[in-house]
């Protein structure tokens, strides 16, 4: 006898399950986990990656970029200039110091090499040293150390601005640097630095300082903007400028013989001073006396 449907003893066994390979099972798990990959923010990073690689590739090889390439791996990496700090900057021109530099705010930074700019800057006149930093973001500082102009020269047919070592830095074409004393006589730029180094002591004399004619390639004549000329003597074991400049600044002190229209001041001899006055001074705060010859 068949048992009734209904029949407490009768369990329907539950349909067979296909057996499915290990391989699509495990291939479905692989499927359901991309799928849930946040994909737009992976794609962003990838894009960023590329231009990142992209501009490494420019840097290291220095390959030609055409500038709108350039620009958009610029913006891509936040790599466009937002300031140029300038410091130490006298005498150089603001237009040739920026050409040097080959930078200017809005530029890319991509492929810009600061020891070549460095470089650049370091060949203008007067630059004597100079450093290019990047500073992140995206800022630049250029600090730069310019000779010292001492005094001029007359050299080659110009008129030369001279540092404390003699070199020239520039031609005084424009009558820029008419402040500075006038150096005359063979050897007198590279002796100046010895002389203004011991004048140093005595603003008050430099300060009325016109010329100073290097004499023989031993010792100088100084001339002052009121036409008197100081004698100073060679410099020796026993005496020399730096004995004879003291003297000479008392003397003005005193006596104001800087005040002479013309005349000599002679400190060549350590036991004496000299003053030769023309006939044409007459009385001088000098000897506050009629002129006398000497």
């Amino acid at each position: 006898m068949v048992p009734d449907a209904h029949d407490g003893d009768f369990k329907r066994k539950p349909a067979a399950t296909p057996d499915v390979p290990r391989w699509r099972a495990r291939l479905a798990k692989l499927e359901n986990r991309l799928i849930g990959l946040p994909w737009a923010q992976i794609g962003r990073s990838a894009a960023m990656v590329a231009v990142v690689v992209l501009a490494c590739v420019v840097w290291v090889y220095r390959a030609p970029v055409g500038d709108h390439l350039t620009m958009f791996i610029a913006k891509a990496t936040g790599a466009t200039v937002q300031s140029v700090a300038v410091e130490g900057v006298v005498y150089t021109g603001k237009d040739e110091l920026q050409q040097a530099l080959g930078l200017q705010k809005g530029d890319s930074l991509v492929g810009f090499d600061a020891s070549a700019a460095r470089a650049r800057i370091e060949a203008l006149p007067w630059v004597r040293l100079a450093s290019v930093d990047r500073e992140l973001p995206a800022n630049v500082k250029v600090t730069v150390y310019e000779y010292i102009p001492l005094a001029r020269v007359v050299a080659d047919g110009a008129i030369w601005v001279v540092n404390q070592e003699g070199d020239r830095i520039v031609t005084d074409a424009d009558n820029r640097f008419a402040g500075l004393p006038l150096l005359e006589g063979e050897g007198s730029a590279t002796a100046a630095g010895q002389l203004f180094a011991t004048l140093s002591a005595w603003p008050q004399l430099i300060s009325q300082l016109r010329e100073a004619k290097f004499v023989g390639d031993r010792r100088w004549d100084l001339r002052f903007v009121s036409g008197v000329t100081v004698q100073l003597p060679e410099a020796t074991a026993d005496y020399g400028p730096a004995d004879a400049l003291p003297v000479l600044a008392k003397l003005e002190e005193a006596r104001h013989v800087l005040t002479l229209s013309a005349g000599e001041v002679d400190l060549r001899l350590p036991d004496r001073v000299v003053l030769r006055i023309p006939d044409s001074v007459a009385d001088t705060p000098v000897t506050n006396q009629p002129a006398s010859r000497g």
